[in-house]
């Protein structure tokens, strides 16, 4: 009986280790062919921005050409299902924004569990919002603002791209925390929350610093602070929202790279080490900072735990403020 316990227990054992040398050789052969960044947003948005520009620079170290397959569609959730249903073989990952966190408490209907099906490789960048308002709003201060919409309440009102986005939630994450009652338009997408806020059809919008300068440059919004915690050399003028009126407050937009959880290990490290290197090459952070972001490249484990935090966050907002999605 024992020896056959112990036959067992070698078989299983050289079996093991079979599987482990075959990974190993896959990784260290990997890659051997095209592989496919996909963005769950359409062409020309910032995600599609940034992997454009990612996949040149990877395919450059690689050897091996790198595309961008854009599927948008469902809010980011139809290419994001299509890369958890890829082989996961290193060849297929996803570029996506911190919406990825915010889906998880948003939506009740999603088909998958993002932190079970998808492996963080890292955070690709992190950028500052800027808090604008309309013109004509009578405020040019974060202390003013907030103190026109207490004398005001329920008489202004603030824009997103659309139901739990990042945006939505910084926004809502702002009027909690300055005790505020403004009301949500949202939108279907950036561009026509510009002409809401340009038309007056809303006060205030939070937006990615490069659309808020043009939008501020056009004489079409007016930028009172930005988001994140620490004032930027992207726009140094600008106080931040924290120091200006919502003491502690801190919101950022921030990108990063999955792939299937499945992928195995040595290759999941190979592409972050990849991507850490394009990431601190200089010309990738000028062309970056051009585009209104922080370049970050930080490890698989602390991408996760950043990632849990935004969930956490969110989930707190949600329940305290009572936001409803739908």
């Amino acid at each position: 009986m024992f020896s056959a316990i112990r036959a067992v227990a070698l078989a299983f054992a050289v079996a093991c280790g079979l599987v482990s040398h075959t990974e190993q050789a896959y990784a260290q052969d990997y890659p051997r062919k095209t592989i496919r960044i996909v963005v769950p947003y359409p062409a020309g948005s910032n995600s599609d921005h940034l992997a454009r520009f990612f996949s040149q620079r990877l395919s450059a170290r690689m050897g091996v050409p790198v595309i961008v397959d854009n599927r948008g569609g469902g809010g980011g959730t139809i290419g994001t299902q299509a890369v958890i249903a890829s082989e996961p073989d290193g060849y297929t990952l996803l570029l996506h924004s911190g919406a990825i966190a915010t889906e998880v408490v948003a939506r009740k209907d999603l088909a998958y569990d993002m932190r079970k099906a998808l492996a963080p490789i890292t955070m690709l960048t992190l950028g500052p919002n800027v808090l604008l308002v309309n013109p004509a709003l009578p405020v040019k201060t974060v202390a003013e603002l907030v103190a026109y919409a207490r004398a005001n309440p329920g008489k202004l009102n603030f824009g997103s791209p659309g139901l739990s986005t990042s945006i939505h939630l910084s926004t809502e994450l702002f009027k909690s925390m300055a005790g505020i009652d403004i009301v949500h338009i949202p939108y279907k997408g950036g561009a026509p929350s510009y002409q809401g806020l340009a038309g007056g059809e809303i006060q205030i919008l939070i937006d990615p610093l490069p659309t808020a300068r043009t939008l501020v440059a056009s004489g079409k919004a007016r930028p009172l602070a930005v988001t994140t915690a620490q004032r930027t050399e992207l726009w140094p003028e600008l106080a931040t929202v924290a120091e200006s009126g919502v003491p502690g407050y801190d919101a950022a937009v921030w990108f990063g790279l999955f792939a299937p959880a499945a992928t195995p290990a040595d290759i999941q490290a190979r592409v972050n080490t990849e991507i850490r290197a394009v990431l601190a090459e200089p010309e990738s952070r000028d062309w970056l900072t051009r585009q209104g972001s922080i370049a970050v490249g930080d490890t698989q484990a602390q991408f996760r735990q950043k990632i849990d935090a935004d969930i956490e966050r969110w989930r707190r907002l949600v329940q305290s403020a009572g936001i409803k999605f739908d």
